[in-house]
């Protein structure tokens, strides 16, 4: 005999808990959610995710870029290609690698970041509207140790050219543990869309 249902459709109690299970869904409905909201940017999660770090990082490569949020590079090509397209990014050649371009956010793709930051706090703000800020800094938190662990966040920052995480994430000691739990401090929750 089947257990009885959540009352949510598709989640099923024997669903609930699986705690996996919950984290890809919840994945799952927060992807989808905050693309909705970027689409009226004409930006996806992948364009959004390059735009930042181009902008936190001025004059990054291509070949930094994608090491720094895990992109291979034909797709990395194709994001900045179609951020260049919309005018938001510009290919300008480095000033000490002839073999490369150094990325540069334009004033029209820094409006497109400061309107789509203003829909991403809408969209985190949405999906935590159960939570306080305490209970929201803390599951932040958590998230982040796990994705760290698991090696689905950061990669080498251009400034140091290895061994960083991405700004805003703790790096990460001699001994592998991310530098903030060594320390015992904590992150603070970034402004960051629900992701």
């Amino acid at each position: 005999m089947s257990e009885p249902s959540s009352g949510v459709p598709g989640l099923h109690e024997a669903l609930m808990r699986n705690t996996g299970y919950l984290v890809s869904r919840l994945g799952h409905y927060a992807t989808r959610r905050f693309g909705e909201r970027m689409a009226g940017l004409g930006l996806t999660s992948r364009m959004w995710g390059a735009l930042n770090v181009i902008e936190a990082d001025d004059g990054i490569t291509q070949q930094q870029l994608g090491r720094a949020i895990g992109m291979d590079p034909s797709s990395m090509v194709a994001t900045i290609d179609e951020l260049e397209s919309l005018r938001f990014v510009q290919r300008r050649p480095h000033p000490s690698d002839r073999r490369a371009h150094a990325l540069h956010v334009t004033d029209k793709g820094r409006d497109a970041l400061a309107r789509g930051r203003r829909l991403s706090r809408a969209a985190q703000d949405e999906l935590l509207a159960p939570l306080s800020d305490e209970e929201r800094a803390q599951l932040h938190e958590l998230l982040l140790r796990l994705a760290l662990a698991a090696g689905a966040v950061g990669g080498e920052s251009p400034a140091t050219g290895g061994g960083a995480s991405a700004p805003g994430h703790p790096t990460r000691a001699a001994d592998g543990r991310p530098q903030a739990a060594r320390e015992r401090r904590r992150a603070p929750a970034p402004d960051r869309p629900a992701t």
